[in-house]
């Protein structure tokens, strides 16, 4: 699920009530499984198919996290659905989220503050030891 902070749907609105072009309506053809899942998810969001749509695509190609999507997915010679797909990977299937979940509880931070934190620590940890190793080869 797409979620913009107020400032990022305002920017979206904005963009779309001052831009021409948001004012034509392209078609886009897809298999018919892709446009009832739009349809579930739209409802669920309490928005219309094309605001659904509209918002994501923004998110993907103008938000500041879809430019550096972009950026990453060019470096990477991705697509940007290759490189969304490799940072959900990432997420999903290669951190303990369980784990990370109840430490964010247990420590009152959100999932994020949690991530976050670990890998400073984890950072901090790595470069000591990587300190202590070049100490002891002199």
């Amino acid at each position: 699920m797409v979620i913009f902070n107020s400032e990022e749907q305002e920017k979206s609105h904005r963009y779309q009530r001052n831009n021409l072009i948001a004012n034509c309506r392209p078609s886009f053809y897809m298999p018919e499984e892709l446009l009832k899942t739009i349809e579930t998810q739209s409802q669920r969001e309490h928005s219309s198919r094309s605001g659904f749509v509209t918002n994501l695509l923004f998110f993907l190609l103008l938000s500041p996290i879809g430019k550096q999507l972009q950026k990453n997915a060019s470096l990477n010679r991705r697509t940007i659905a290759q490189e969304l797909e490799q940072s959900l990977v990432l997420f999903q299937q290669q951190l303990p989220l369980h784990q990370i979940n109840q430490l964010a509880a247990a420590t009152q931070r959100s999932q994020a503050q949690m991530m976050t934190y670990l890998v400073l620590l984890g950072l901090q940890a790595y470069q000591a030891k990587e300190r202590l190793n070049r100490s002891a080869e002199y």
